[in-house]
This record gives structure tokens, sequence and C-alpha cells, in this order.
């Protein structure tokens, strides 16, 4: 299964498929894992495999905020990706994913909770077609394949070495900590989207 994804948007570029449609397409992927987590975690709880804090319970209800902040941010952006306005949709995003992370220095109650899943699903969402339209719209045809293929390694060793840390983090700092530690991320790649991405991308897309 992993292997296709890379091949996916160039399959839809020649079908048609371009611009923010493509990272719709993908972004089914990660909708239909997200739906499947809060069975995960029913199944969880009644096996006592999950019994820590109290706020544990709204863990079901958090993914379906996020997968609801992940639909919304698909239809409001949808046009704005088509048309290349990237800037201002990754400055949103980027702040809404940065202030969110940092929140969680302070969750204590389940609405908060809620409400961090669904800016944070909004700011994903934002975020994922905007990467593939980059990859797809500044790459030849003929090179596509290979740019997905790295584009979808970077997104899979950055999940990978992510969980890692953050298993190791959170015993001696807390997932609270942890979580909100992740906006130095946030914070790096948008110094590095202002300072190189976007020259980048502008140049590549005046050349065409």
């Amino acid at each position: 299964f992993y292997a296709s994804i890379p091949i996916i948007p160039v399959y839809c570029v020649e079908i048609g498929i371009t611009g923010s449609k493509v990272g719709i397409v993908l972004t089914a992927m990660s909708v239909a894992t997200v739906l499947f987590r809060p069975v995960a975690g029913y199944l969880l709880d009644n096996f006592n495999l999950a019994q820590e804090k109290n706020i544990m319970k709204y863990l079901p209800y958090f993914y379906f905020c996020l997968v609801f902040g992940m639909i919304l941010s698909k239809i409001s952006t949808q046009k704005a990706i088509d048309n290349s306005n990237h800037r201002p949709l990754v400055y949103a995003s980027l702040i809404i994913l940065t202030l969110t992370m940092i929140s969680f220095l302070f969750l204590s109650t389940g609405m908060h909770m809620l409400i961090a899943g669904f800016f944070f699903g909004l700011g994903y969402g934002i975020l994922q077609p905007l990467f593939q339209s980059f990859v797809t719209g500044t790459t030849p045809a003929p090179q596509r394949g290979i740019a997905n293929s790295t584009y979808m390694l970077s997104y899979d060793v950055g999940i990978g070495v992510g969980s890692l840390l953050m298993g190791f983090a959170q015993e001696t700092i807390g997932l609270s900590v942890g979580f909100a530690l992740t906006s130095i991320a946030y914070i790096a790649g948008g110094i590095m989207y202002i300072t190189r991405v976007n020259h980048y991308y502008h140049q590549l897309t005046t050349a065409d």
C-alpha cells in the first residue's frame, strides 16, 4: 500500500486531477486512519490498556473534532490552493498549529482537548494539500514519481522520529510539555518557508 502512495499524485495529474484535489485524494488516507482511531481507543479502554487520566475519555471525540477540522479546511481553502495563493495559507496554518500545540501546556479539561483537536485538524488540513501542490506544481512530469517518493519519505521519517522522541520524552517531561515542544518544529518550518521555500517556489512558477 505505502509503495503506491508516491504514484497516486502522478496518476491523479495524468487523469486531470490537479492542485488541491491531489492533496484531498491523499488526505483521504489520513481521514480514514483518524476515523478508525476512536474504535481503537474504545477497544483499548475496554481491555484496560489505557487507564490514565480522566481526560482520556475524551480521546474518541478528539479525533472526530480533528477530522471535522480537516474537512472544513479542505472545503474552505481549495480555491485558494488551486489559484496558487499559498503564502497566506502557509502562514495561517503554521500560526494555528503552533498556538494549538503550545496550548497543550495548559490542557486541563476535556473541552480544551476537543477544541485543540479541531484546530489541529484545521491547520494540518491546510498544510497537507499545500505541500502536495508544491511537489506536483514545481516538478517536471517525468520526475514527479521521484519527487513524491522523496516527499513521502520525509513525511514518514518525521512521523517515525517524532513518535520515538515523544515516547522517550513523555516519561520525563510528560505528554503536555512534549506536545507543546513540537511547536518548535512549526516555527522552524515557518522560518525555512520564509527564507528559502517561498522564494524557490516563486522562482520556479515565474519561470514557467
